[in-house]
């Protein structure tokens, strides 16, 4: 007997395209190990409800939620922008607000042929999508050529094209980021860490990648498996002592890493401070934090014209 073609192991199913969109937030595990569950679960729904409000005013729609996260469908790529930078927007606006606990996210979007079960999809455009979302920093959206090509047509998105990346277990692929506020000047970490961002509406943004806080939870997974090993001799002894005292010290050290960092808070620039000597690049923030990028770190022609962009800034702004 035949199978019909909108089943598949007798399960109903429909297949569409569809923009599909993954919010990741920055920074939460720090934020769990720090506060605890209870105050990191009243951050997630606070995200979510934020999500979900702007989602439904740009008429898409939120598939599901997952920790720190949401999963979107759109019917259309345009739709699907719209929607990701009135997200942005509401939650620069909320930050604004709630300078103490802010909330940094990034998006990933992609475009192409989904399955539809009830409120769930299925398919490589999905998959795709959650990949862009885990390399997205905050602050950004990140963008798959599929939907980047049907949007590109009119000119009004403005795209950033990021060259060609390895997307982990789908291959290479053409990236792009949908640049959603006016920019004045961007400056990229070399490792892919980091961006700094001058707006033109006098602001310094930090975008931290999602990537460096789950290496260091899984350094710190990997600490406390080896802590908990059976095996015996005096080598593996010294290991789990090492490991134990290791597992201890990494927690704070992810906290004190996304402290320093700002998680993609935005700071006015009147107290803004940036200087360019010998190679090594000092931004002092109004929190009164210094980032401190040294030769390697950055393109050195890349952050002299900064540092001139945000210098003419303030001038400008104080004049």
């Amino acid at each position: 007997m035949l199978e019909d073609s909108r089943q598949i192991a007798g399960t109903e199913v429909d297949e569409q395209p569809l923009a599909i969109g993954f919010s990741d937030l920055r920074g939460f595990t720090s934020y769990t190990a720090e506060r605890g569950n209870r105050e990191a679960f009243r951050l997630a729904r606070r995200f979510v409800d934020l999500v979900d409000r702007e989602v439904s005013e740009e008429g898409g729609r939120v598939l599901k939620t997952y920790g720190d996260g949401v999963m979107t469908s759109h019917e259309s790529p345009d739709v699907a922008l719209r929607c990701s930078a009135a997200m942005q927007e509401a939650l620069r606006r909320y930050n604004a607000e709630h300078e103490d606990e802010p909330l940094s996210a990034g998006i990933g979007l992609s475009w192409g042929s989904v399955l539809h079960t009830g409120d769930d999809v299925f398919g490589h455009s999905v998959n795709f999508a959650k990949r862009l979302a885990d390399l997205a920093k905050g602050g950004q959206i990140l963008v798959s050529s599929s939907l980047h090509e049907r949007t590109a047509k009119d000119g009004t998105a403005r795209m950033r094209h990021l060259g060609e990346h390895q997307i982990k277990g789908l291959g290479q692929h053409s990236l792009y980021e949908y640049v959603w506020r006016e920019e004045v000047a961007n400056l990229n970490l070399s490792d892919g860490s980091l961006n700094v961002v001058l707006t033109e509406d006098d602001k310094i943004v930090l975008e931290f990648a999602k990537s460096i806080e789950e290496k260091l939870k899984l350094a710190h997974e990997k600490l406390l498996a080896e802590a908990g090993s059976d095996d015996g001799g005096p080598v593996a002894v010294m290991r789990r002592k090492v490991a134990q005292s290791l597992a201890r010290k990494l927690p704070r050290w992810i906290d004190s890493f996304q402290a320093s960092a700002g998680l993609g808070v935005e700071h006015g620039l009147e107290d803004v401070e940036a200087t360019l000597r010998s190679g090594r690049l000092v931004i002092r923030l109004p929190s009164g934090k210094r980032l401190a990028l040294e030769k390697g770190q950055v393109d050195l022609g890349q952050a002299e014209r900064f540092v001139e962009k945000l210098n003419a800034k303030k001038r400008t702004a104080s004049g």
